[in-house]
């Protein structure tokens, strides 16, 4: 074979790489503009400022505080039925502060919420029990909560949904 055969060809495809890439990556950044423009029309029409993926504890419990703060919040969740688990939940002190905080403690209401003042542990025939200690910045007696894990979802979704930007 030629050696100037084999370098034109070289430079040939040299050139198809290059005005492959430009003309993909060109491409996705006009797919983007589109996107990014859709977006900002979706806000001005009145479309959501977030869009949240999963409407569990997470997904529920942010969807509320940010519709409270006023943004219009999408939720999208493949199964609103009540989630069904062979376990239950515990929540400890600081996470009932946290719902405090966030407007949503009333969500441990009316679930069949066990109250758990404390822990207990055993080993080896020996028992030690700790209590929660008293702490004047909460709201409330600090003390955790065992609960059904759907019930407690059920209750976050519904207060989330009973805003009127989700």
């Amino acid at each position: 074979m030629n050696m100037a055969f084999v370098e034109v060809c070289l430079w040939m495809l040299l050139a198809f790489v290059i005005s492959w890439t430009i003309f993909h990556v060109t491409n996705k950044m006009n797919k983007a503009t589109k996107c990014a423009n859709v977006a900002a029309k979706e806000r001005r029409d009145g479309g959501p400022d977030v869009i949240i993926v999963g409407a569990g504890v997470g997904g529920s419990a942010l969807a509320y505080a940010l519709a409270k703060d006023g943004r219009r919040v999408h939720v999208i969740e493949r199964d609103m039925r009540e989630p069904v688990r062979m376990m239950g939940e515990f929540m400890q002190p600081g996470g009932r502060l946290l719902l405090s905080k966030l407007g949503l403690q009333d969500c441990l209401e009316g679930i069949d919420a066990q109250k758990s003042t404390g822990i207990a542990l055993f080993k080896d025939g020996k028992e030690t029990v700790a209590s929660y200690p008293v702490d004047t910045n909460f709201p409330y007696e600090p003390s955790g909560r065992f609960f059904q894990n759907g019930r407690f979802v059920q209750r976050l979704r519904q207060k989330a949904s009973s805003l009127p930007n989700i």
